[in-house]
């Protein structure tokens, strides 16, 4: 049985600190492999601008340098609610769809210590937890609950948000250690982030 680490998220670029993030799990958390998901729509309403598919070749380039540990998956059913609600992007719907397709695989959720602050709005946070334990990686200003340190990895991830990376490539000011380089090629050739969001 193959231990897969699940990591969702917008990836409106994907960026160092998703890359470090990445790593870190492949090298301390004891997976055979990391499934990189970007979500088809934001579960919490939250506008993207690049497109799924634009979204999934950046995270192909952004994610190049794990090799075969990273698997960057365009799988929009995955990504879309079993109960007809028409919600997309919901972690919890992710994870059960994946378990149903794969059950030979054991899956774990990467999620940043940030997202405790907004369990409340998440779909079925408990149970995804509970489906998918987590491997916790911290976050600036975001201590790890006590109650799931055992579950959290001793590295700290950079202060970088994608939000602030679109509105410095939109006026040419992004530092090209943010973002990595094949990654900052094709934002180029796409033009994409060309106005702030």
């Amino acid at each position: 049985m193959a231990t897969i680490a699940i990591y969702g998220g917008s990836f409106n670029p994907p960026h160092l600190g998703h890359l470090l993030a990445a790593t870190a799990v492949v090298a301390a958390a004891g997976v055979d492999a990391v499934w990189i998901e970007p979500v088809f729509d934001h579960p919490l309403g939250k506008p993207i601008g690049a497109t799924f598919a634009d979204r999934v070749a950046m995270c192909r380039l952004g994610f190049a340098a794990l090799g075969r540990r990273a698997v960057v998956r365009q799988d929009e059913r995955a990504n879309r609610a079993r109960d007809g609600s028409g919600v997309r992007g919901r972690s919890f719907d992710l994870v059960d769809r994946l378990s149903l397709r794969f059950p030979h695989h054991q899956f774990r959720f990467v999620i940043g210590s940030d997202i405790f602050a907004e369990a409340s709005r998440w779909h079925r946070f408990d149970d995804l937890l509970g489906a998918a334990p987590p491997i916790i990686l911290a976050r600036p200003g975001h201590p790890v609950p006590a109650a799931w340190a055992a579950h959290a990895l001793a590295v700290a991830m950079p202060d970088l948000a994608s939000r602030d990376l679109r509105r410095a490539i939109a006026i040419g000011s992004v530092a090209r250690g943010a973002i990595a380089t094949g990654v900052l090629d094709y934002i180029a050739a796409r033009r994409l982030y060309a106005e702030a969001p």
